[in-house]
């Protein structure tokens, strides 16, 4: 398996909230801004974080946001 399908089979693994919050992270949301878009606390969302950065097997969030790159998601988010 490539390494860009390992990521992709990464992000599936995601919940829809997971993803919306990884979302919002990669494009530089702080925390804050990112609860309020999503209705949810700014602690659900460092929760949701974590969880992420678990399930992405990312080493910091700089790997996250290579791996997302990597993946095409920016490319994905920004034609919605």
């Amino acid at each position: 398996m490539s390494s860009e399908n390992s990521i992709e089979a990464r992000i599936a693994s995601l919940t829809p909230r997971e993803r919306d919050v990884l979302e919002h992270l990669v494009h530089g949301r702080s925390n804050k801004l990112t609860g309020v878009a999503l209705g949810i606390s700014p602690r659900t969302v460092e929760i949701h974080r974590g969880r992420v950065m678990k399930k992405m097997q990312a080493e910091s969030f700089s790997h996250l946001v290579r791996m997302a790159l990597q993946a095409g998601l920016l490319a994905e988010i920004d034609e919605e």
